[in-house]
């Protein structure tokens, strides 16, 4: 035989309003629509317009800020001892060039010729990504 148990009146009250109240609550969690994540912002890539820093534009002027040394530019006397220098250096040791021209090979991104009229005669210094590769001089007629 089994025994029935007794519950308490008190405790029996508590549960009346208890079990509905906590099944509410926790129905009411369950169907409130969640909101999805606010976007956070990404800070776009800064893009380099010219990858190759500082370089001399079709009207023979350097577009953009480069630090140059003007002093340590002026002791390379020889075309040997230019190799390797930027297109703005250039315009800074010698001047406004007769004629700039820039494009790009399957070699280099950018390739520049400018060209200036020396004592000797007509100079072309060549540069491959902004970095003179050689010069090129005639004689004077």
């Amino acid at each position: 035989m089994r025994k029935n148990k007794i519950v308490s009146p008190v405790f029996s009250s508590v549960l009346r309003w208890m079990v509905p109240a906590l099944a509410v609550s926790v129905l009411a969690a369950c169907s409130t629509p969640s909101r999805p994540p606010e976007p956070v912002a990404q800070p776009l890539p800064v893009v380099d317009p010219n990858p190759f820093g500082p370089v001399v534009g079709e009207d023979g002027r350097c577009k953009g800020s480069p630090g140059i040394d003007l002093a340590n530019l002026k002791t390379r006397n020889t075309d040997a001892t230019l190799v390797g220098i930027s297109e703005c250096e250039l315009v800074a040791l010698k001047g406004e060039p007769l004629s700039v021209q820039s494009g790009s090979s399957p070699t280099a991104k950018r390739e520049t010729t400018i060209l200036y009229m020396e004592a000797t005669g007509k100079a072309v210094y060549l540069f491959a990504n902004n970095q003179m590769v050689r010069v090129v001089r005639g004689n004077a007629q």
